[in-house]
């Protein structure tokens, strides 16, 4: 199995290798929005607009949780995948060992934070009257076992670096199979609400991490979560921190513009807020399969950056390119038609329904140009350029996002609301172009000096 991975990222035609690499973190995160939509579909079925928007007023804290998990799977995996290019077999290990130690403590102080200030959390991050009692016990739930979803994060990513995305993939549809299922016994059938949703997410995390940790035990992997490696020097822990730090503070201003957008969003009505939360799920589901195209194409580059195989690296980039632009496009035309009609699948609400194929149609305006944008940040995660990557992945939400959310809603009241993402999202894309010229023009005198 590891020879297998290595002939992958050395031997295998660039266009295949990509395919096997992507596909598997593609249905992963396909499954994983699956979940979303799903999640919500059972919240609706119960007729209850309350419980959607809690839903939606959580969903920036759960964010946190994937945040703390993103410094170790993002910064760790990119760090991994070039020790393995390199063939520095050892660093990887001390590595790997490294990101899950840290972890465990970071995970139980967070675990140990939200449970002491819960309430005052709860009401800061924006949940108003009515919602506000659903949120606290969805959140009250989550948080008490929060220790499971970072991990499942970290060692999903951690996984993912050594080219080995199928087992990654499995892990996820373990416990998001499992958690659907349970969603479906504990919100539809013992009506237990939005309460039936937090337990079955969490005991969904429970499960991908016991896989995960079996795929350690089995020893199958270049990793190791041994003690014996946890052997960190200030090169290994700059270079996990420089990459993952900035990815872990992009969740976090995720989640705080999601709650800016919730509190002005409630401004214009709770069906607002609740058809934010539907469309949001159902652009993810392309943006999810755009992010798992670079997600599985970033360990090859960042092997064959480790390997100095820089025409291999500048080949995967392309065609990852020509993939993700692709299916924008074919995204873009199914949700210009049909997001009306995708919108009703969720709610039987004309109001919701309505602002929500408005949401999605503002969004289409640049849903064909986020993979140049995804790919370019990837690549510079994978070869190590923490600068250029912070500024991408920090500079959409809080130089352009955030701004334009406030001046554009100021000035063009709902029509700035829903226009200020799409139109952060082109600025962030046209900046990102403009680096990645710089960025190659360096590979190739890195590639003439080789």
């Amino acid at each position: 199995m590891r020879t297998s991975r290595i002939e992958i990222m050395e031997n295998y035609p660039v266009p295949k290798a990509i395919l096997v690499l992507a596909l598997p973190s593609m249905l992963a995160m396909l499954v994983q929005l699956i979940y979303g939509l799903t999640d919500t579909f059972f919240i609706a079925q119960t007729g209850n607009t309350d419980m959607i928007a809690a839903i939606t007023f959580a969903m920036p804290i759960v964010m946190v949780f994937q945040a703390v998990g993103n410094i170790f799977s993002v910064g760790g995996g990119a760090y991994v995948s070039r020790q393995l290019g390199a063939h520095k077999m050892e660093e990887v290990k001390r590595a790997s060992s490294t990101c899950f130690y840290l972890f465990v403590f970071f995970g139980i102080c967070l675990t140990i934070f939200f449970g002491i200030y819960i309430d005052r959390i709860v009401r800061w991050f924006g949940a108003i009257q009515g919602t506000l009692d659903y949120t606290k016990e969805y959140l009250i739930i989550m948080s008490s076992l929060s220790f499971f979803p970072i991990l499942q994060v970290t060692l999903a990513g951690l996984i993912r670096s050594e080219g080995a995305t199928k087992q990654a993939m499995i892990g996820v549809f373990l416990g998001i199979s499992s958690n659907i299922v349970l969603d479906y016994l504990f919100i539809l059938k013992m009506g237990m609400g939005i309460k039936g949703s937090a337990i079955a997410t969490l005991i969904g995390n429970i499960i991908a991490c016991v896989y995960y940790l079996f795929y350690f035990i089995k020893g199958k992997s270049f990793l190791s979560l041994s003690l014996h490696y946890f052997k960190p020097n200030k090169v290994m822990i700059y270079n996990i921190l420089a990459i993952g730090i900035p990815s872990s503070l992009c969740t976090l201003v995720v989640g705080f513009s999601s709650v800016l957008t919730n509190n002005i969003g409630s401004v214009y009505g709770e069906e607002v807020i609740s058809a934010n939360g539907i469309q949001m799920r159902v652009i993810g589901v392309v943006l999810f399969l755009i992010m798992g195209l670079a997600q599985g194409y970033q360990p090859f580059a960042g092997y064959n950056f480790g390997a100095k195989n820089i025409r291999r690296l500048v080949a995967s980039f392309k065609v990852t390119m020509i993939y993700g632009t692709c299916l924008s496009l074919i995204a873009t035309a199914i949700l210009y038609f049909f997001g009306r009609q995708i919108m009703a699948l969720f709610i039987d609400d004309s109001k919701v329904i309505q602002v929500g194929a408005s949401m999605i149609h503002a969004f289409l305006w640049v849903l064909p140009f986020l993979c140049i944008q995804f790919t370019i940040t990837k690549t510079f995660q994978a070869t190590g350029r923490a600068m250029l990557a912070m500024f991408l992945v920090l500079g959409r939400q809080i130089l352009f996002f955030i701004p334009l959310l406030l001046i554009l809603n100021h000035y063009f009241a709902f029509n700035g609301y829903i226009y200020a993402q799409p139109i952060a999202d082109l600025v962030t894309t046209i900046i990102s172009i403009l680096l990645s010229f710089y960025f190659f023009q360096d590979l190739k005198k890195m590639e003439a000096t080789k």
